[in-house]
């Protein structure tokens, strides 16, 4: 029996994504985003679903906030709330926007689930 382990799938998606013919479409964006997401390990802390775990909903903060706060707590962080600043990674600078068009998509996609009644 053949075994596999799904620990370095974030890193594989990234690989793929920055592999992949060029695309500068919303989906690859998306895709991008999701794969960067992932392979820094936000959920860690705000959810697997990023809808908030021991930090806020990443979900909430696009929905709500504006996209300067959204990239000022994402590169500057909050370090008094246990936030980390990120400007100094290479792979969140240069996919800030990739992240920010995915979690605007899944915002966007869980309100619409929420307002269809289906969880």
């Amino acid at each position: 029996m053949l075994r596999t382990s799904l620990a370095g799938w974030p890193l594989a998606l990234l690989a793929v994504a920055s592999h992949a013919a060029p695309d500068t479409g919303e989906a690859a964006a998306q895709q991008r985003g999701f794969a960067a997401l992932r392979a820094m390990d936000c959920a860690r802390c705000h959810g697997r679903d990023f809808a908030g775990l021991s930090a806020p909903s990443l979900l909430a903060a696009v929905r709500e906030g504006s996209r300067e706060r959204f990239d000022w707590y994402v590169l500057k962080g909050d370090i008094g709330r246990g936030m980390p600043g990120y400007e100094s990674q290479p792979l969140v600078v240069a996919q800030i926007d990739a992240m920010y068009a995915w979690l605007i998509f899944a915002a966007r996609q869980r309100t619409f689930t929420r307002l269809e009644g289906t969880p």
